[in-house]
């Protein structure tokens, strides 16, 4: 594992039909949702680190406070950075925003907890 505080991992995407607030019913608006701009923060997360461990490991998101400043509209490029500002034994921490343009358009915190994976299926299919 070479995980140190700072590395940083940046992301694109193009918001899709499929995932307006209309659509995935979290709101009225044809516009990006909030819960797939947080999947998009997350996934920014996620692939940061999982590059970083070994094959048998994996992380699990455990909280996330985000802001949700801008609304976009299909077919927009969103760019993501996820930063990791702490190490506290298993639980990453990180900052993230997503731009458009130079506009803000979703900025916070994550964290993630580092898992092995087998154990964790076996403990959860054992319950």
């Amino acid at each position: 594992m070479s995980l140190t505080v700072g590395i940083s991992l940046e992301q694109e995407k193009i918001v899709m039909d499929n995932e307006t607030a209309e659509k995935i019913g979290s709101g009225g608006l044809h516009v990006f949702s909030t819960p797939m701009l947080i999947a998009f923060m997350e996934n920014t997360a996620y692939n940061l680190i999982q590059k970083h461990l070994d094959t048998t490991l994996s992380t699990v998101g455990i909280s996330i406070n985000i802001e949700h400043l801008k609304a976009n509209l299909i077919g927009d490029k969103l760019n993501c950075v996820a930063i990791l500002e702490k190490i506290e034994g298993k639980k990453l921490t990180f900052s993230i925003e997503v731009k458009f343009g130079d506009d803000i358009i979703g900025k916070g915190t994550h964290s993630r907890y580092i898992i092995d994976t087998k154990k964790f299926m076996e403990k959860l299919n054992n319950r």
